[in-house]
């Protein structure tokens, strides 16, 4: 058992059961681990499915959810069933993410999605791994846990963010999940585990960073420094830039740090803030615009912001993607919750490979720099 794992184990599901102190040692251990790229030649792309080269993703959407997202157990109830509609998830989504594929062409392909969900919010690592034998698109699962935009914090999160040697908890349980395995949600915090890895850490921030989220940006950035995965972000209307600043500062890694949700309103004030992209840009940072099309977040307007970016000299750190999930449970504070009660939605995965592409087209971006955005500069963040 390796020392991540112990240290994750040794906390458990601290709501149910007394929470075991975590060893100086184990902490101290995770902290000197050595960089697991260092050694790697070939570095490799951590799908649902296993490693892949990073010439065979093609065109890759960064930030979406597939199939479900639950926000049950941050209102401390028990998680919508989803055994009954399964099938009919599985099914649905993947058809959506091979029209997402039929839009690429023969050298863009075969596609690839970066599964959002963090830990115990709708991600099942088994239900990723059925999903993604269904499609030629190829799925990048997350770590990490979400912030208190629109929810708390999950309570796990909480809990590793005040106790002592939390931190270096939570970084160790990052670290577990990216180097062998996702948490298996069907037991206890922590009690059991699969061989699924993920590969990329999820965290985010509210509108003003807060205590807790900067506990989980700074275990972030030392699981990101141990193990060299990439980091994406949650932002809520303004905070990127303290984000990335937060981050480099704990030692992650400049070219694996991607700040999300760019689009509208990020320095707080301005709904096409230009120069606070260019601000995190400088810092060598990735900025993504994954919301295309979503209310205030129109396609046109995503394009304007892009395109000055790529003007700016910075096409080469710029990430697309939509934000967009099949089913979600709108019910999350019932005790009770039926199978009946999943709201399926209409999400398009293809929306930034047409449309968008298009409007981008018309502003003067060339193919190539469309190319880059899309092919090129997912996977270099992505492989490690």
């Amino acid at each position: 058992m390796s020392t991540a794992t112990k240290t994750t184990q040794l906390d458990g599901s601290m709501s149910r059961r007394s929470m075991l102190a975590a060893s100086a040692g184990a902490a101290t251990a995770i902290l000197a681990a050595p960089l697991l790229s260092q050694d790697k030649k070939n570095p490799m792309v951590h799908t649902v499915l296993g490693p892949v080269a990073p010439d065979k993703l093609g065109a890759t959407l960064m930030h979406e959810h597939a199939p479900i997202v639950d926000w049950s157990e941050l209102y401390e109830t028990k998680p919508a069933p989803v055994a009954p509609v399964r099938e009919k998830m599985l099914a649905k989504t993947a058809s959506l993410l091979d029209a997402f594929h039929d839009t690429l062409a023969p050298n863009e392909g075969p596609g690839a999605i970066v599964e959002t969900t963090p830990i115990r919010v709708g991600r099942y690592p088994m239900l990723f791994v059925d999903l993604a034998k269904r499609t030629k698109v190829h799925i990048i699962a997350s770590s990490g846990f979400w912030c208190e935009a629109l929810a708390p914090q999950h309570p796990w999160a909480i809990r590793l963010g005040i106790n002592e040697g939390g931190i270096e908890q939570m970084a160790g349980l990052f670290i577990r999940e990216v180097t062998e395995g996702m948490e298996d949600p069907s037991g206890e915090w922590g009690e059991k585990f699969t061989n699924v890895r993920a590969g990329i850490i999820k965290i985010g921030t509210s509108t003003f960073l807060r205590p807790s989220e900067r506990a989980c940006h700074i275990a972030a950035a030392i699981a990101s420094k141990t193990t060299g995965c990439p980091i994406t972000t949650h932002t809520t209307d303004g905070g990127g830039l303290e984000e990335a600043e937060l981050l480099l500062k704990h030692g992650a890694p400049t070219s694996k740090v991607i700040i999300g949700h760019q689009g509208n309103q990020d320095d707080r004030e301005n709904d096409e803030a230009d120069e606070y992209h260019k601000l995190i840009a400088r810092l060598g940072c990735y900025v993504q615009f994954d919301r295309v099309d979503h209310a205030k977040y129109g396609i046109d307007k995503q394009a304007r912001q892009i395109a000055k970016l790529v003007e700016g000299g910075f096409v080469k750190q710029v990430l697309l993607s939509h934000d967009h999930a099949p089913y979600y449970f709108p019910n999350y504070t019932a005790k009770e919750k039926r199978p009946e009660d999943w709201k399926a939605l209409e999400p398009d995965y293809t929306t930034v490979t047409t449309k968008l592409v298009a409007s981008l087209g018309m502003l003067g971006v060339s193919k190539s720099e469309i190319r880059t955005m899309l092919v090129d500069n997912p996977k270099r963040v992505l492989a490690f």
